[in-house]
């Protein structure tokens, strides 16, 4: 990539032979030159740098040796530290090998490599092992410029069939035209995208991009250079050069994006929609990322903190150590079933020269996915696979050093993920987000896209699953609900027994009420207190019968008046919440007495039993913080007289909640007061017996919804109509679902009344203060994450759903 400005201006030529149209959305690809750490730039470190303004950074450069070898990567920590952040932000990260060098153009080392077999597999072969060791998206090859088209396709068609063949990018810096050698790019067709080293005026633009056109490079692919290193590069420049690339390209290529003269506001406000996640090749998740992670062992012979956590926490200077001996394994929970199609492995320098990738449904019956024997390298990623499992393990089976099996990162992506039934016992919000508000006026509203059926006198229907629960922290109540109207959803009992549902209603008036019917029969009436106004709340609750397991048909029909409802579940009444969830414990007896099997249901066959030793624990990874009161133990004959029942946010801290000195085996009930937890665990202080510690079943138990942490906060700046203090709010957004601007239209606003915006954890993304005579705000949402958005008006509130 050349530094210097170029000063050669051509005529402009005549575009009347190509057509060109708007493409979609453009990419932005940057340049990020390996020198900039510590130099005198404006942009000197990858936290700088704003991912949201570009699809592609290419990192440069790495340059190869006449024989094809590749010695490293300068800076290879900031090349790590930029694809974390850039993956995090859905951006592509490539490597780009080459660069202007002091022999090009016709003495490069490429002249070279291009002409011997073996330098040509020895840098294909160093480009695909970067690609692994640094996690990259790609290649961007910078050859400036090929002397030869044969020597051009000798090494860049087995290097793009290489990437390809990965699943990976392969791209290139091109010359702008003939006159650079730009004929010796020959086969084009492989690339990914062309990075048009384009960095004169606007007329050297038009003929570049008309030169390229005529190569038969297509739209999307061709991205128009534009130098940032130079001050006399200016706004009014990029503006121009960025409305070229609206009609005649797919994007803009900059370099560099380290100097400080550049504006990418101006380039990134004339472009308008920027393809997310790199156009058509979004960068893949790593599902294992921050999920929880259990292991066989932990290295004990260090002061440095080596737990399993370390292995999905999205850093390569943390790992997991085991202890020193073979058949050690560490696992991490995807919290639902995937299709898995790759694992990626980075090894420490103690690793397994021969394991398996195993995964699970349950976490207790594995089932191999691959096997690697005679591994030699510390970082494996394995593709093609063809597995599906909420559980992925890493089974180490031989260790290549004395010292055990010690992971940096632990990868898994997947491309769909596998619906689940809810556990049956396990508390779960109905499916279905209330959709009835603003239905009480006229009927102004329009039903939305993912109901089944259209607004009917009142009457919805959906399956969609939401948890309605997750709604409620935004400060905002779900639905404006009327006399006559109902809502159906259906109900997957998976457990015989007998259930609750429970709704958070407002209490505004005497009298009202509504019921509930099951599979066509009442099961019972609900009153609602009359000892508030419309932003007061209450918990009210109805028991069904015994049911048998099966699909129901819930419906809750309002028998009289409007009042507000905020959020309803359907939970067990006796739910352990430990069932069959991550299990970890301090040892294990012998094989068949595992500690998952503690927590799989089963209280009379199975069972975990510890070591021959007082300090033994066994705990519960409950998957999400939760509102605990009460652990039920079931002992075995071999139990504890002293033990603590402990409870911790984040599997480091530990506060006991019950201390037992006194323990008589048996069945244990502990109650406590309620406490935020996600692990559970039983500290073993002294046994009962020489044996071990040995649990039938270890139970974990929610408390009862608290009002006083759900209790929706006082709504601001809301209309009434003068008599009952009632808000009289309609709001309408279209379109929905959404992609670039989301218009939202409003009525009985008053001048400064607040509208918000949340997403469906709570969390408020979007405020604005509503002017006293407009009825209409657009609103730009294409930086947005994808997912489901609850627009907020006082007490009133739609869904959009943001693709």
């Amino acid at each position: 990539m050349q530094k210097i400005k170029l000063l050669f201006l051509f005529t402009l030529l005549t575009l009347s032979g190509a057509t060109f149209a708007q493409v979609s959305c453009y990419n932005i690809v940057g340049y990020y030159p390996s020198w900039v750490a510590g130099g005198n730039y404006y942009i000197n470190s990858p936290s700088k740098v704003d991912y949201s303004k570009y699809t592609h950074i290419c990192y440069a450069f790495a340059i190869p040796g006449n024989d094809g070898n590749i010695g490293g990567v300068d800076g290879a920590s900031t090349l790590r530290d930029l694809v974390t952040r850039g993956h995090a932000a859905n951006v592509k990260v490539l490597l780009s090998i080459g660069g202007w060098l002091s022999s090009s153009p016709s003495n490069t080392p490429f002249e070279s490599i291009s002409t011997n077999t073996t330098a040509i597999n020895n840098m294909v072969n160093a480009c695909a092992n970067l690609v692994t060791q640094y996690n990259l998206d790609g290649i961007d090859l910078d050859w400036e410029y090929p002397t030869t088209k044969a020597r051009w396709n000798a090494l860049a068609v087995p290097l793009g069939n290489r990437l390809h063949s990965m699943g990976k990018l392969f791209t290139a810096a091109v010359s702008e035209s003939a006159d650079n050698n730009g004929n010796n790019y020959d086969n084009v067709t492989m690339l990914d995208l062309v990075n048009i080293m384009c960095y004169g005026g606007d007329a050297l633009a038009s003929s570049s991009m008309a030169y390229w056109t005529s190569r038969g490079v297509p739209q999307n692919k061709r991205m128009l250079g534009v130098p940032f290193y130079s001050a006399d590069n200016n706004s009014a420049e990029h503006i121009r050069k960025a409305n070229l690339a609206k009609t005649t390209a797919g994007g803009i290529m900059i370099w560099d994006i380290a100097s400080e003269y550049g504006d990418i506001n101006a380039i990134y406000s004339t472009l308008g929609n920027v393809c997310q996640g790199g156009g058509n090749n979004p960068v893949p998740q790593n599902l294992a990322s921050g999920k929880p992670a259990t292991a066989s062992t932990t290295e004990a012979n260090t002061t440095t903190s080596v737990v399993a956590a370390n292995v999905t926490d999205g850093s390569y200077g943390t790992r997991w150590s085991s202890a020193f001996a073979d058949s050690q394994w560490v696992s991490v929970d995807l919290g639902a079933v995937y299709d898995i199609n790759r694992v990626k492995i980075t090894w420490e320098a103690a690793y397994a020269s021969a394991y398996r990738i195993e995964v699970s449904t349950d976490g207790s019956v594995w089932n191999r996915a691959k096997s690697v024997t005679g591994n030699t390298s510390l970082v494996n990623d394995n593709t093609g696979l063809t597995a599906s499992g909420r559980y992925v393990r890493i089974f180490g089976v031989t260790r290549a050093t004395t010292y055990g099996i010690s992971i940096y990162e632990l990868e898994v992506y997947g491309a769909t993920a596998v619906a689940q039934t809810p556990y049956g016992g396990t508390k779960w919000a109905i499916p279905g987000k209330i959709e009835a508000e603003n239905y009480d006026n006229g009927g102004e509203g329009v039903a939305y896209h993912d109901l089944t059926s259209a607004n009917q006198g009142g009457q919805y229907r959906t399956t969609e699953a939401v948890d309605l629960e997750s709604c409620t922290e935004g400060g905002y109540n779900l639905s404006y609900v009327q006399a006559g109207e109902w809502f159906e959803y259906t109900v997957n009992v998976a457990t015989a027994g007998t259930y609750t549902l429970q709704a958070r209603v407002a209490t505004n008036a005497a009298g009202k009420s509504f019921h509930i019917e099951l599979d066509g029969q009442t099961i019972g009436t609900i009153a609602i207190p009359n000892t508030g106004d419309w932003q007061t709340w209450s918990t009210v609750s109805v028991t069904t019968p015994a049911l048998t397991a099966g699909t129901k048909v819930l419906r809750i029909v309002v028998d009289n008046a409007e009042f507000n409802l905020n959020w309803i579940s359907f939970t067990s009444a006796a739910d352990n919440i430990a069932l069959n969830k991550t299990i970890t414990a301090s040892s294990v007896e012998e094989a068949g007495f595992e500690a998952y099997k503690a927590f799989d249901g089963n209280a009379t066959t199975t069972r975990w039993s510890s070591a021959y030793t007082d300090n033994e624990w066994i705990a519960a990874d409950l998957g999400s913080v939760q509102s605990v009161s009460r652990v039920v133990l079931k002992w075995e004959n071999a139990y504890a007289t002293a033990y603590r029942i402990e409870t911790s946010t984040d599997n480091v801290t530990w506060t006991a909640q019950k201390t037992v000195t006194a323990g008589a085996g048996g069945t244990e009930d502990l109650s406590f007061p309620a406490v935020s937890a996600r692990y559970v665990r039983m500290q073993g202080v002294q046994r009962a017996t020489p044996y071990g510690y040995s649990i039938w079943e270890f139970e974990v138990y929610t408390a009862a919804p608290a009002l006083a942490a759900r209790k929706t906060a006082a709504l601001p700046n809301t209309v009434t109509d003068g008599t009952d203090g009632k808000p009289r709010f309609s709001l309408g957004v279209s379109p929905n679902p959404a992609t670039n601007i989301l218009t939202v239209q409003y009525k009985g606003a008053a001048a400064q009344s607040l509208l918000k915006v949340y997403s469906l954890t709570g969390r408020e993304v979007y405020q604005s203060r509503l002017g006293g005579n407009a009825n209409q705000l657009q609103i730009d949402i294409s930086k947005w994450p994808k997912g489901i958005y609850i627009i907020s008006l006082g007490n009133t509130s739609k869904k959009v759903v943001v693709e």
